[in-house]
């Protein structure tokens, strides 16, 4: 590292605005906005000699600074070393207080392309001039700060080596080529997405095309859709400039060829309407290159450069290397992101062409699969189940119904509750009955007393009245003790209740031959399927078949037909009848009430009947009905 002093900057004149590189001049902006030493810079760019530096980019545009910065890029890419200058005479309104120059050199693959006293001792670029410099205008005091600074700066400059302008930078290697190569086939292939890789694809090819804007596009079915535009993460399809786009990728797909505007003095006469309405409205210059695979094109790529001209030489044979390395790349991409009814209906497009070679065995084997398909389905018989939907229901039912009109008092079991015989279930408030009972106690002692008084008198008469009414007084007596016994309901059967829950009804008044609780045989059941009319006539008494419980819907069990119930019901829209059948083993453990799905065995069929059976039937009963 040196020091030198501060020179006039009568000999250096701020870089035109035409000649400033977009590339380079947005990566200067950005490495000069990242800290707040940085006051300004200057990016140069030598020629065959050191003399000749042209000014490629500066921050900020037309400073009063960068006279003094390209003195010391000069100074930098003449000496090939780092150069650090303290002004001695302070400019009015400048806060700098350094210049640090950084030559930009050209090196193998690898290397770090800038010129630092590190490399310069290991030989690294030296046998390669300058390629350029970068200055710096500063503000630090501490000396660590700006080595600190010279070593940012270097790693910078070495991200511009990468992404500088292919026709600025030196002829690469074909190791150094193949490596930028798979740099951008690597970056297309990143992402989750088709369309994810393409922005990183289409971003770095503009920073290093020094381009306006990069735009990347995929042939679909329905024409040109853009996939990516470069430093755009989104884009909206129904903008008018983006169907611009659209339109010169297409323009361009369409003739199959590279097409630039405004045409170079070499170029082949084109179809440019398209690129004509974009160059007016934007003011760039295009060239736009399709994407072709397999004879086929697959998309187009399409780079503008603002100015208005379109760069010869280099960049366009740059672009056309490029799109024809990554056409596989974005076809096997767009094909990987398609849906799969999107990839069959390419594999149907494929077929005839394939069907017409005769050396192709395809043909052959899809000929032999559909004839075998045919043929089983046709004449295989498999098979032939009727399902219907079915419910448990007990063997034997018995209802507890209420002997009088009352009050309910207590219950003592609940739906599921096992019971034997004679077990009290329920109970009816019995303090009205006892209060009659009491009545015709009295009444009874009343007319018997009556009747032994008339006997006394010896008064017949009386005597038959007062008998005839102790005995419907006794009547009575009798009729009300009967009926505090039955006021304990009592299980009639062993078994399990499968209906009523009194538990929630208690004080509740209820009326005689009101059905209480319903209990059912423990083991003991009947199955009830619903078949569909249509499918009755394929059911029969001896059957057999397997039920599919919705609680046990793994376990199937063994079935057997035993009655089809001859009168249809209506259920849920259609009619049905109730077919019953016996289950096997296993149906001790179940419960009445629990639903399912079962299917008897019906005989064996071919697939292709079972498939149309329903259909043939409905069009013969359609056509009874409609033909005369």
């Amino acid at each position: 590292m040196s020091i030198q002093p501060s020179s006039s900057a009568t000999d250096a004149q701020p870089a035109p605005a035409r000649l400033l590189q977009p590339g380079l001049q947005r990566w200067l902006q950005q490495h000069c906005q990242s800290g707040s030493e940085v006051c300004a810079g200057v990016v140069v760019l030598a020629g065959g000699e050191a003399q000749s530096l042209q000014p490629a980019a500066e921050w900020p545009a037309g400073g009063a600074l960068t006279p003094p910065l390209l003195n010391a890029a000069r100074a930098a890419v003449q000496r090939g070393r780092p150069v650090v200058v303290v002004p001695t005479v302070r400019l009015v309104g400048a806060s700098h207080n350094r210049v640090l120059a950084l030559p930009i050199k050209a090196t193998a693959p690898g290397g770090s392309g800038v010129g630092t006293e590190k490399g310069a001792e290991n030989g690294a670029g030296a046998d390669r001039p300058p390629l350029g410099a970068v200055a710096l205008a500063v503000r630090v005091e501490d000396p660590t700060a700006v080595e600190r600074l010279l070593r940012e700066l270097g790693q910078a400059c070495t991200e511009l080596r990468l992404g500088a302008p292919l026709d600025l930078a030196v002829p690469d290697s074909a190791n150094a080529a193949t490596e930028r190569l798979l740099h951008y086939q690597a970056l297309l292939l990143g992402g989750t997405d088709l369309a994810e890789g393409a922005l990183a694809f289409t971003t770095e090819l503009a920073a290093r095309l020094g381009a306006e804007r990069v735009s990347l596009a995929a042939q679909r079915r329905s024409g040109m859709e853009l996939v990516a535009v470069s430093h755009s993460a989104e884009f909206r399809p129904e903008l008018a400039l983006v169907q611009q786009i659209i339109q010169v990728m297409q323009e361009c797909a369409d003739q199959g060829e590279r097409v630039a505007y405004p045409a170079l003095s070499t170029e082949v006469p084109r179809i440019i309407l398209a690129h004509a309405r974009l160059h007016q409205q934007a003011g760039h210059g295009l060239v736009s290159v399709p994407l072709a695979h397999g004879g086929r094109i697959v998309g187009a790529l399409l780079v503008e450069w603002a100015g208005g001209a379109v760069p010869v030489g280099p960049q366009v044979r740059a672009c056309e290397r490029l799109a024809a390395a990554i056409a596989p790349l974005v076809w096997l991409r767009r094909r990987a992101d398609r849906p799969w009814r999107d990839r069959l209906m390419l594999a149907l497009d494929r077929l005839p062409s394939r069907l017409r070679q005769r050396n192709d065995p395809l043909p052959k084997l899809i000929a032999a699969a559909c004839a075998a398909a045919v043929a089983g389905v046709t004449f295989i018989p498999v098979h032939y189940r009727v399902g219907a939907p079915a419910h448990l229901e007990g063997a034997v039912q018995r209802v507890v119904a209420a002997p009088f009109d009352g009050f309910l008092h207590r219950s003592t079991v609940r739906p599921g509750d096992t019971v034997k015989a004679g077990d009290v279930v329920a109970e009816l408030a019995d303090q009205d009955l006892k209060l009659e009972a009491r009545k015709w106690e009295s009444a009874l002692a009343q007319h018997e007393n009556g009747v032994a008084a008339a006997l006394a008198r010896d008064d017949r008469a009386q005597f038959v009245i007062s008998r005839g009414k102790a005995d419907e007084a006794r009547a009575q007596l009798e009729l009300a003790r009967q009926h505090l016994e039955r006021t304990r309901l009592v299980a009639p059967i062993d078994g399990v209740v499968i209906q009523g829950d009194l538990s929630q009804s208690l004080g509740a008044p209820v009326q005689r031959g009101d059905a209480l609780l319903t209990l059912s045989p423990v083991g003991q059941h009947r199955l009830v399927i619903e078949v569909d009319e249509r499918d009755i006539a394929a059911v029969r008494p001896g059957q057999t078949g397997r039920l599919a419980l919705s609680s046990l819907p793994t376990d199937t069990l063994a079935l057997v037909v035993e009655r089809v119930t001859p009168v249809a019901t209506v259920r849920e829209g259609r009619n049905a009848f109730e077919v019953e059948a016996r289950l096997g083993e296993g149906a001790a453990t179940l419960r009445p009430g629990l639903q399912g799905v079962a299917k008897i065995d019906a005989g064996s069929h071919s697939l292709a009947w079972i498939a149309t059976h329903r259909l043939i039937d409905w069009a013969r009963l359609a056509s009874w009905s409609w033909l005369p």
